[in-house]
């Protein structure tokens, strides 16, 4: 027989992880309060069905009904064995239709055998029937006096509401690791098992809080190992990674070495180690990093050793929070590709190249967890060195883009407060750049001698409202080559004001605005500042009516047809209108001759 057969409580005292549902059970069947239909629910291997059993004892004991069944009298012999004539135990997953249900309720008037009460146990309730669980209603409703119904679920959220509400409902809460260590050390001491400390926690922890789960790898662990069970044991039976390789291949993920995580995974997939186990534990490990982060007193969330636990706040106080983050996005979008992927170790790397090398990440996401990492002061996945840095994939320009110039001796930051802003803009976040490679040239400020471009050694001037200015023209290019659209909703802003590292823009029009706050929008005219001015700098947006609609480009107007601001004004105008009748986005204002 199974350990987990073996071993099933007998009694309420038995019953580990759920003194909440047993008390309430045992008071209720002391003081008579016992209603005709119960639902258990909760986590699979939890104990759900055993109390249900060991319900149906109480009520039909000698003794009884009694919180306490003396397993000795014919009854209870005969509930534990699985043969008593008063417990049906229903399979709904088998027995699901509305002919099963029909047949309960004829059966169910019957009086008991030999009992008091007439106990039925519908297990996997969730996967009844539409029909099968309206033809139920009226039984639950209103059952004979000496009938008790148990519904056991998983996923109560399946269940009709008419269902959960003519029953009593308990909660089988997740058995905790150490509860389930000392019920697999009781256990392992009576069937004279030799088994190490380590070796029973990542039982447990492989368990992920069902006690019936672990009993049973318990008891295939007993039919692997002739001597004594070792942490070795357990791994290689289970297929499980190592926590020790899950903390190392997170560092080098942390790192930035992707060469080191690749080795690692290969090795791991060279052992017999799944792709989805693989990703699963580094999954695990983030999680549990991530609460290391955040949180002062993890041991509350975190079920683990002290050992482990000082080796996750040592890590942890490498990276970011925003960081570790969008490890577990990554990593988990990989485990959930895999399933159906026909090449799961191609997502495996893949997935260890985008973690470990954030910019070969595009997305916004990643984007803005390497700017967490930036504002915490935590690096942002170093990149090894000797390898050389990857460039955005953008549109190059034909031309190499200027370097801002940088601040004379008498020239100062201008720090004006804003004009006055739009409730519209109020309470708006300001997003943070990007940072990106140094820019390609230099530039000549207007009015101004040519600056030689900023080297690594030689640390940046302030950025002045002036400086911004002049280098706005070519902002605006770079946002045009990126995306017409958004360059069309900049058309009618201008430069306001620089203080510190945040940059505020006056857009003119309202539904310029809105576009412009749009994360996907603002992202863009970000990286367009750091690529052109050097960055990173934080973005924010303000209704500005008075926005000089006569911005200038770099390119410069063509002799002779350079526009008015006027006139501009007026063909903004008539655009502004038509989007507002029509609802379609502006993709570019165009002069016709």
């Amino acid at each position: 027989m199974s350990f987990y057969r073996k071993w099933r409580p007998q009694t309420f005292e038995d019953v580990v992880g759920q003194e909440r549902v047993t008390r309430t059970l045992q008071n209720a069947i002391a003081t008579g309060r016992i209603v005709h239909a119960y639902l258990f629910c909760g986590h699979r291997g939890s104990g759900k069905t055993t109390t249900a059993r060991i319900l149906a004892k109480c009520l039909n004991c000698v003794r009884g009904p009694t919180p306490t069944p003396d397993n000795t009298c014919p009854s209870c012999i005969a509930i534990g064995t699985g043969t008593s004539l008063d417990v049906i135990e229903i399979d709904a997953a088998s027995n699901r239709g509305i002919d099963e249900i029909r047949d309960l309720r004829e059966k169910v008037r019957l009086v008991p055998v030999e009992g008091r009460y007439k106990v039925y146990i519908i297990d996997e309730a969730h996967m009844l029937t539409t029909e099968a669980a309206n033809a139920l209603l009226k039984t639950l409703e209103e059952p004979p006096p000496h009938a008790v119904l148990v519904l056991v679920t998983t996923e109560p959220h399946r269940l009709p509401t008419t269902i959960t509400s003519r029953t009593q409902r308990f909660d089988f809460k997740r058995i905790p690791q150490a509860t389930i260590v000392g019920r697999l050390a009781t256990i392992a001491a009576a069937e004279s098992l030799a088994v190490d400390d380590d070796a029973l926690h990542l039982i447990a922890r492989s368990a992920d809080g069902a006690l019936r789960d672990a009993e049973g790898l318990l008891d295939q662990l007993n039919a692997f190992c002739r001597g004594r069970i070792t942490k070795a044991d357990v791994l290689t039976v289970l297929g499980v990674v190592d926590e020790d390789v899950a903390h190392g291949m997170a560092q080098a993920i942390i790192d930035g070495d992707a060469a080191a995580c690749l080795v690692l995974a290969g090795k791991l997939l060279d052992e017999g180690r799944d792709v989805r186990q693989i990703l699963r534990s580094l999954v695990d490990q983030f999680r549990d990093l991530l609460v290391v982060a955040v949180m002062r007193a993890p041991q509350g969330i975190l079920e683990t050793t002290d050992q482990r636990l000082q080796a996750l706040r040592a890590q942890a106080g490498s990276v970011a929070p925003g960081m570790i983050a969008q490890y577990i996005r990554v990593l988990a979008a990989a485990e959930a590709e895999a399933r159906a992927a026909t090449q799961p170790r191609v997502i495996l790397e893949m997935a260890l190249l985008r973690a470990s090398r954030p910019e070969l990440d595009p997305s916004i996401e990643s984007l803005a967890a390497r700017v967490s990492a930036l504002e915490q002061g935590a690096p942002a996945a170093p990149r090894p060195s000797g390898t050389p840095a990857v460039q955005p994939d953008t549109k190059a320009a034909d031309a190499a883009v200027p370097h801002r110039p940088a601040a004379g001796p008498s020239e100062k930051p201008v720090r004006m407060a804003p004009r006055s802003v739009s409730p519209a803009a109020e309470g708006t976040e300001a997003v943070d750049a990007a940072p990106s490679p140094a820019p390609l040239g230099a530039g000549t400020p207007r009015g101004g001698t040519p600056q030689s471009p900023a080297t690594p050694s030689d640390p940046l001037a302030p950025l002045t409202i002036d400086g911004l200015r002049d280098r706005w023209a070519a902002v605006m290019d770079d946002v045009k080559q990126r995306t017409r659209a958004v360059h069309a909703y900049l058309l009618e802003s201008a430069p306001r004001d620089v203080v510190g590292n945040e940059v505020i823009l006056g857009v003119r029009h309202p539904f310029h605005l809105e576009r412009l706050e749009e994360t996907k929008n603002r992202g863009i005219v970000a990286e367009s500042l750091v690529r052109v001015l050097g960055g990173p700098f934080r973005l924010r947006f303000m209704l500005d009516e008075s926005v000089d609609t006569d911005v200038p480009s770099s390119e410069g107007p063509a002799p002779g047809n350079a526009p008015s601001g006027a006139g501009l004004r007026d063909a903004h105008a008539l655009v502004d209108e038509a989007v507002r009748r029509f609802g379609n986005p502006v993709q570019e204002i165009r002069r016709l001759e």
